[in-house]
């Protein structure tokens, strides 16, 4: 994968079928989807502490915060995830010629994956920042992936040791991770 930035959009580029493949899953991972309904709501916590004792204006508040506030957040997310949906839609076919030399490329085409290309305006960083922070701390809650040490033990371990469906899970989280650091290093506060 490859971080453009021009003065209009920014891309993932070359991306590979892999990388493809999780990207592509960023909407519906950030909506919950194939998560629990605990690990869903984790997305919008009440205001009050569970173990706070609640009188009838705290209560009052809460109840407000569910009327206005809650959905308030809901609607805003699910626009930014239709709007990473729409920008994934509009997914481009990489020639894998402009990464070589016309012969080297005759030589190796056959065995070249297809890679992708996905172009974001920069009107909608602040949403694919918003779906990314949303598909991780999901993904944080359902799997505990912050660990540093866990992550630390998938890197010196040898593969055949390690858990091939949580090894991906880690994969998707720290591909996601990198997007966001681009966004938030490259084009967030550029305007």
């Amino acid at each position: 994968m490859r971080f453009q930035l021009t003065e209009d959009y920014w891309a993932l580029d070359a991306l590979s079928p892999a990388e493809w493949h999780l990207v592509a899953e960023l909407p519906g991972t950030a909506a919950g989807e194939n998560f629990s309904e605990e690990t869903r709501a984790r997305l919008y916590p009440s205001p009050l502490s569970p173990d706070s004792l609640a009188d009838e204006e705290t209560l009052s508040s809460i109840d407000d915060w569910n009327e206005f506030v809650q959905p308030e957040i809901e609607s805003t997310f699910r626009n930014a995830r239709e709007i990473v949906e729409k920008d994934l839609e509009k997914v481009e076919f990489v020639s894998m010629e402009e990464f070589f030399s016309p012969e080297q490329y005759e030589l190796i085409k056959a065995d070249l994956p297809e890679l992708r290309r996905v172009t974001i305006r920069l009107e909608n960083t602040e949403a694919w920042y918003s779906t990314l922070n949303q598909a991780r701390l999901l993904m944080n809650e359902e799997y505990d992936l912050a660990s540093s040490e866990e992550r630390l033990m998938l890197r010196l371990e040898h593969q055949e040791n390690i858990d091939q469906e949580r090894l991906l899970i880690f994969a998707q989280y720290e591909l996601y991770s990198a997007v966001q650091g681009m966004l938030v290093e490259n084009v967030m506060g550029l305007s």
